[in-house]
């Protein structure tokens, strides 16, 4: 368990002021860890801090969010080889979401789309504290519709920058899907090739003989679809915009808050709602049919294109969408090399907060989807 940071009054009435939008005089609080889950090795904790602020007489409730990132481990670095070393630091480089605040670029994004204000960002000892908006949500439960309307300020958000010349900051990732895919999928190879683990009985009952198969083909030519991917027109892209990174806010107008810019670069055409479906259904456990998800997306970042001044038409947004989804999502196998391991299955329980049984399911579910859609897509 992460140990809780310390803060000091200073830095607290610091950021109250900005969170207040005024000057306080003294500040008391309290920590609260969120629980989140995390792949990304850079993110340490996440806390909400909040409690009263004193303004001369009187007292005003205040709160806001802590993010800490760190810089990789560098032990856990030296264990890679040199190609994936390369790859974890750029694609899960610790200090991105720092440089997004501090660029403002975050402060510009269309209407309907929103990042939490930043109140001030601390360096030092290889660690950075993001000092955030507490966003209240005002839509927890998310229908289709909802996911539909993300899914038109996503096209929006990527429209506003397709055609546009890149932004030169060289923090903003390139290539990430390609960096970040290989890493994770490194070992699936391995894991389709060993018939030991799918002997083992919770892997058997979920994977059939023929999508395991069709996962081993996909993988196969898996450098084909990298290649399709590559010739799509590329855009500014949140790049892990899913259920667990989205707020729904009523403002002016409704407005999709769109949390954890530790990725944000420039991807391929329809890589956030290619995410937005995927993770959202099989990884955030969202109870709402992907195929049902998929047309909504689908239609509502269409609309947000257009919004953008892009006529593109559905069947191109569709291809996207595939490509996207097929690339980044197939072959992220490596909770399977677990399975008849009980100290193993336990730690995947334990880091993504699910019995080992569900995760191999979803799991599952996913591969299905996914080959099921690659045969919409013929590569040239």
């Amino acid at each position: 368990m992460t140990q809780a940071p310390e803060l000091d009054r200073d830095s607290l009435k610091r950021v109250a002021s900005a969170a207040l939008a005024c000057s306080v005089d003294d500040v008391e609080w309290q920590l609260t860890p969120l629980s989140y889950v995390v792949y990304n090795p850079v993110s340490l904790a996440l806390y909400r801090v909040s409690g009263t602020a004193t303004i001369g007489s009187s007292a005003r409730p205040w709160s806001c969010v802590l993010k800490i990132s760190r810089a990789h481990d560098p032990e856990q670095l030296s264990r890679l080889s040199e190609t994936d070393r390369e790859r974890v630091l750029d694609a899960l480089r610790w200090d991105r979401e720092c440089e997004a605040y501090a660029s403002r670029l975050l402060e510009s994004l269309p209407p309907g789309v929103a990042a939490p204000r930043c109140y001030g960002v601390d360096r030092g000892h290889g660690q950075a504290r993001i000092w955030m908006e507490d966003v209240a949500e005002t839509d927890s439960n998310w229908d289709v519709a909802r996911y539909r309307l993300a899914a038109r300020h996503l096209g929006r958000f990527n429209g506003t920058f397709l055609g546009q010349p890149e932004l030169p900051q060289d923090w903003l990732s390139r290539d990430w899907i390609r960096k970040w895919s290989a890493y994770f999928a490194r070992s699936a190879r391995a894991i389709l090739d060993d018939e030991r683990i799918w002997a083992v009985p919770v892997v058997a009952e979920h994977f059939r003989a023929d999508l395991r198969a069709k996962l081993s083909e996909l993988l196969t030519v898996r450098d084909r679809w990298f290649d399709a991917l590559d010739q799509l027109p590329r855009t500014l892209s949140h790049l892990d915009a899913f259920r667990a990174n989205m707020v729904s806010r009523t403002a002016a107008l409704p407005e999709t808050v769109l949390l954890d810019w530790a990725f944000v670069g420039y991807a391929p055409l329809a890589a956030d709602i290619a995410t937005l479906v995927t993770a959202s259904v099989f990884y955030h456990g969202e109870p709402l049919p992907a195929a049902e998800l998929e047309d909504a997306a689908l239609d509502g970042y269409a609309e947000g294109l257009a919004d953008a001044g892009h006529d593109i038409t559905s069947d191109a947004i569709a291809r996207a969408y595939v490509l996207n989804s097929v690339v980044r999502w197939t072959f992220i196998l490596g909770p399977l090399g677990g399975a008849g391991h009980p100290d193993r299955e336990a730690a995947i329980s334990r880091a993504l907060r699910r019995p080992y049984p569900e995760v191999v399911r979803s799991l599952a579910e996913r591969s299905r989807y996914l080959c099921d859609i690659s045969r919409r897509v013929k590569l040239d």
